[in-house]
């Protein structure tokens, strides 16, 4: 009995030590600035945040270096990260530098659930303020690529930039450059986030507005016309006793760019797929044995950062020992990434041995890799087929059918009947009256096709705009309900937030920087919509991006939301054609 009893208060021990292990380890405290390189005249924020704890007894860092202008505030709350709920609690401090030179803020510590916790040293860069500085601007507009020479087909990344020291309250992108050239892919998932930059001596926040990955679609030198905005600063007039607040409108436009883009180099290997950039591929085989009947399904991933678009079908076995047949086109689609765009591919390809044996399979994938300025093969996966002959009957189908092209045959030549004359009896026939008639029936048709044509020109170009915007919706929504159909939650609310986006970006003219939810809610008010469409829009839109991006991509509501697009987009044309 008191063996079992210590076996029992020794198992309780050790879940009790495991749970506090565990605990522990998700406790965290760190610390961080707003900005590693500053200017003497400025100040930067100095915060410690508790992760998951309640703590006690702080010992802040001492900041000899600097002048505390505000702090310690405090704040708790709650973050939901992926589905996952992390409480914090923050102290943060306000600090302008005594003197130039690089300085170190110490370590600082806490108490929580028994245990101290420190922070690391962090470091900051106190730069002198330039007298010459005063000449440069305020605020500025700046696109800036990832690279301004390429090859065809490979990314480039376009940042929209603003620079500003003033109080921004709004910003109207005016225009946006064409990319004739490339094929323009807009992304989500870039840092809008502001950061802290020193640039000619003055101190800016620079903001990224919007990010495009570009694929250049020919060679030379390429042109990108500028963006045009109008920012909207809050400024202040008047003396002591009375100011006056006012918005000031300030255009900004950035410089037109030139990319230098080349061919691929010659000559191209006879494997080549067409990939440009760097890619991944992943070969998944159906079986491993067969026989000389069966067919052999490879289904083929490819991911990489090139043009997935230019990517053709390639041999994955040697057409020695097996019969190749077309390949199906599974999926081909963009996916986001805080990087840049990945593109995926997938092929699923039949093929059939020609007789009986072991095979060491290796598929594999020529593509040029832009890094090193050369043609690569990439084989990741090797796998043995073992194959049996066969007892004669197939256990496949596969539709090999193709359209032959008519051929023209040449009848011989007969002889008239004796006494019978070439078109003496031309007028009684019905070829007589058909030709006749011909030039009738044509002219009737041109009147007719002038007048629908002088129909069209007539019809309101607004409402001709709003009928291609929801014919193009339907279309985009296709994509979806095919996602919908796989049970593809993420893919599935990508489609459909991508096909609500683009429908009110083609109905109303609004560019890429303006597809918030926010404006979109405006823009439907003004255009007589009513409240409850619009409330519905931003439900769905909040909807996709918590499946998107923080993991709530649940598959039995796909149907409801499929449904809700679908509504959306009719109630919408009712209400802004003024159909109520």
């Amino acid at each position: 009995m008191h063996h079992l009893f210590a076996l029992l208060l020794l198992l309780c021990t050790c879940a009790s030590a495991q749970n506090l292990a565990a605990q522990h380890q998700d406790i965290t405290f760190a610390a961080e600035v707003s900005k590693t390189k500053m200017l003497k005249n400025s100040t930067l924020e100095y915060k410690l945040t508790l992760s998951n704890a309640q703590g006690n007894e702080l010992l802040p860092p001492k900041f000899d270096n600097f002048i505390v202008m505000r702090g310690p505030m405090r704040s708790l709350g709650t973050s939901i990260i992926n589905g996952v709920g992390t409480s914090y609690l923050s102290y943060s401090w306000q600090l302008q530098p005594k003197r130039t030179g690089k300085f170190a803020i110490g370590p600082a510590s806490i108490r929580a659930s028994g245990r101290t916790y420190r922070t690391n040293s962090k470091s900051v860069d106190v730069l002198e303020a330039n007298a010459a500085a005063a000449g440069t601007p305020d605020d500025f507009l700046r696109a800036e690529l990832s690279t301004d020479t390429a090859f065809v087909g490979q990314q480039i990344i376009l940042n929209l930039n603003l620079y500003s020291t003033t109080n921004v309250i709004s910003r109207n992108l005016v225009q946006e450059p064409d990319y004739d050239g490339f094929y323009a892919q807009p992304r989500r998932q870039y840092d809008g986030r502001p950061r802290a930059i020193i640039e000619n001596g003055r101190e800016y926040q620079r903001r990224t507005l919007l990010s495009i990955a570009l694929f250049p679609t020919k060679s030379g030198r390429i042109t990108i016309t500028p963006y045009r905005m109008i920012l909207g600063a809050l400024r202040y007039q008047g003396n002591s006793s009375y100011s006056r607040r006012f918005t000031e409108q300030i255009p900004l436009n950035t410089d037109s760019l030139y990319i230098y883009v080349s061919e691929l180099p010659q000559p191209r290997p006879a494997s080549f797929s067409g990939g440009v950039g760097e890619y991944r591929m992943q070969v998944q085989a159906d079986r491993d044995r067969m026989t000389t009947e069966d067919a052999l399904t490879l289904r083929i991933t490819v991911t990489g950062e090139g043009d997935i678009k230019r990517l053709e079908t390639f041999l994955p076995v040697s057409e020695k020992d097996w019969n190749i047949y077309d390949p199906n086109i599974i999926s081909e689609e963009f996916l986001d990434s805080p990087t840049g765009m990945l593109g995926r591919k997938i092929f699923e390809y039949k093929v059939v041995p020609k007789r009986a044996g072991v095979y060491d399979l290796r598929p594999a994938m020529n593509y040029f890799d832009v890094d090193s300025a050369r043609y690569v093969v990439h084989a990741p996966t090797a796998f043995n087929i073992n194959v049996a002959a066969g007892s004669g009957n197939t256990t496949y189908a596969i539709d090999t059918t193709a359209t032959e092209e008519a051929k023209l045959i040449l009848l011989p030549v007969t002889e008239l009947p004796a006494g019978n004359f070439y078109g003496s009896t031309l007028i009684g026939q019905p070829l007589f009256w058909g030709l006749f008639l011909l030039p009738l029936l044509l002219a009737g048709g041109l009147i007719s096709l002038q007048r629908y044509r002088d129909h069209l020109d007539n019809r309101d170009p607004v409402a001709l705009a709003r009928e291609r915007a929801a014919r193009a919706a339907t279309e985009r929504l296709k994509l979806a309900k095919t996602h919908l159909d796989k049970v593809e939650p993420r893919a599935f609310y990508d489609a459909v937030e991508g096909s609500l986006l683009g429908y009110l970006r083609d109905k109303f003219e609004l560019p890429v920087v303006n597809l918030t939810r926010r404006n979109i809610r405006e823009k439907l008010s003004s255009a007589g919509a009513s409240l409850n469409l619009t409330d519905r829009y931003d439900q769905l839109l909040q909807r996709c991006e918590m499946a998107l991006y923080a993991g709530q991509d649940k598959a039995d509501d796909l149907a409801a939301a499929y449904a809700a697009a679908k509504e959306l987009i009719a109630d919408t044309e009712r209400q802004t054609n003024g159909e109520f």
